[in-house]
């Protein structure tokens, strides 16, 4: 008997939901019903409706994702502060190992003077150069190069190194007067010897009329990792020791490249070596075809 009246009670609270919902249904349509018509016959007042209902809304939506808003913002703004300690973290102890790296370099430069004095060693060469504007780019596969808007009568020569930063991007292999060309060190007919000062190797660098220079002669370079830098090493007297090159690069198969470091091409402005044998200090009177 308690099961029947129980049943009784769940079948009366369905008709009452149920007359109920059939209840608003119809207030809702009345309602729209309402809204429609007047908006027929009463265009303004219905525009007018539509914006207090708006205007209204709006207040209830932006209220409601305000908190949203701010809550996500505060995440936004932890997560920054905490990456902005961890590069700020990064950045001290760099700054740290730089100032270690800056007081060691210092003291191996007293060294060196000192010791330069003690074994009465001559200055190394000073070289001057003067800076050249490039008014004309090739970029081909048989020849890389670019014109400069300098020449004999700026003191320019056949063979002066031309750099950028300090950084070695060719030689003079044309001269006229007014202008000359620069061969990129990219071109397959230079040469550069070099060496890495890190693994103590010296190498023979040569263009292959692309963007990565190659190892000619046939030392161990199994050493050799990828991001060791590269220097002119001096020797033939070609090219001043210690312009940067370039960086050691891992090919798929193992083998090491070079890399520049940076495109002749990509530069408007580069600087021209003063390279004559007088520049280099050569004072006597010399073969042209037995030295560079």
């Amino acid at each position: 008997m308690s099961g029947l009246s129980n049943l009784k009670k769940l079948q009366v609270i369905l008709r009452e939901k149920t007359s109920n919902n059939i209840i608003l249904t119809i207030i809702s349509f009345l309602f729209a019903f309402v809204l429609l018509f007047s908006s027929y016959l009463y265009p303004n007042i219905s525009y007018t409706l539509k914006v207090k209902i708006l205007d209204y809304s709006s207040n209830i939506v932006n209220a409601i994702y305000s908190p949203i808003g701010t809550i996500n913002k505060s995440f936004t703004n932890l997560n920054n502060i905490i990456n902005i300690y961890n590069i700020n973290h990064d950045l001290t102890k760099e700054n740290e190992n730089l100032k270690n790296i800056t007081n060691k370099i210092i003291i191996l430069e007293a060294e060196n003077q000192e010791l330069k004095k003690l074994l009465n060693l001559s200055n190394d060469i000073n070289y001057k150069y003067i800076t050249a504007k490039i008014i004309s780019k090739v970029n081909s596969s048989f020849i890389q190069s670019v014109i400069l808007m300098v020449g004999k009568n700026n003191n320019i020569s056949l063979g002066s190194p031309v750099l950028y930063n300090n950084t070695l991007l060719g030689y003079i292999n044309e001269v006229g007067f007014n202008s000359s060309r620069v061969l990129s060190i990219t071109d397959i007919n230079v040469k550069i010897p070099s060496v890495i000062l890190d693994r103590d190797i010296k190498i023979i660098l040569s263009g292959s009329n692309s963007k990565f220079l190659e190892i000619l002669n046939y030392v161990d370079t199994s050493v050799l990792k990828a991001g060791d830098k590269v220097f002119t090493s001096g020797d033939g007297n070609m090219y001043p020791a210690g312009l940067f090159v370039g960086t050691v690069r891992k090919k798929l198969d193992g083998s090491n490249i070079i890399e520049p470091s940076i495109k002749l091409n990509d530069l408007n402005y580069v600087q021209v070596i003063g390279w004559k044998p007088k520049e280099r200090g050569i004072d006597i009177n010399i073969d042209s075809t037995l030295y560079e």
